[in-house]
């Protein structure tokens, strides 16, 4: 990816690391995983708004593609995998980019492989490229309130809770529920334990990205 000055010339996450794969996510993908049981289950933290009921999976597919078409971009997606197996273990995501002030939604869903060091490694990389490569200066991360795991991971990285986004969605039931939203600022983590440990645990390889 590249600056956020000239975002418009990226198509694609690309990423060949030491144990994981990254690469743009493609519609194939979704129709592939998306009705996979474990992978449902994840989608339902990493996106609420898709609900199997209400959205046919190719409503999803041309999503993806009208989203790859805008320019400057507000979305990119990514598949992590396994660098050895080449199995799919989960998604990342830079949604809601805002370019002049410099800033994204960032999303993680591991439906296999949690916490492992493919799943490490692809989190160290895209904290990375947005901080480092891209650059943005902040990063914010929607939380359900029960979801304790990803707020436990968050905590982890040094990320701090700054609002609690009241009524924020609607579930699949009809409800509406608290989103708690959490951020990080660039001289955070470039300064963070968490990114020295994840340096040493999980090292990057060099950078490259391609486009279209």
């Amino acid at each position: 990816m590249q600056p956020p000055s000239s975002l418009s010339a990226d198509r694609q996450f690309y990423y060949q690391g030491a144990s994981c794969a990254i690469r743009a996510l493609e519609g194939a993908d979704i129709l592939q995983l998306y009705p996979q049981p474990t992978v449902a289950a994840a989608l339902a933290a990493y996106r609420p708004s898709y609900q199997p009921h209400e959205h046919p999976l190719h409503d999803w597919v041309q999503r993806l593609q009208w989203l790859a078409q805008l320019d400057p971009p507000v979305e990119r997606e990514a598949l992590v995998l396994h660098r050895s197996s080449n199995t799919p273990l989960g998604f990342l995501a830079l949604s809601a980019v805002d370019l002049p002030n410099a800033k994204a939604e960032m999303s993680v869903a591991f439906f296999r492989g949690q916490g492992s060091r493919p799943a490490l490694e692809a989190v160290h990389w895209l904290l990375d490229m947005a901080f480092i490569h891209l650059p943005f200066y902040k990063l914010v991360f929607c939380v359900h309130p029960d979801n304790h795991a990803a707020i436990q991971f968050l905590q982890g990285l040094g990320i701090a809770r700054e609002a609690i986004l009241r009524k924020e969605l609607r579930t699949a039931d009809g409800q509406r529920t608290d989103l708690w939203r959490y951020a990080l600022l660039q001289p955070e983590w470039l300064s963070s334990p968490a990114r020295a440990r994840l340096q040493r645990l999980v090292p990057l390889q060099p950078f490259s990205a391609t486009e279209t």
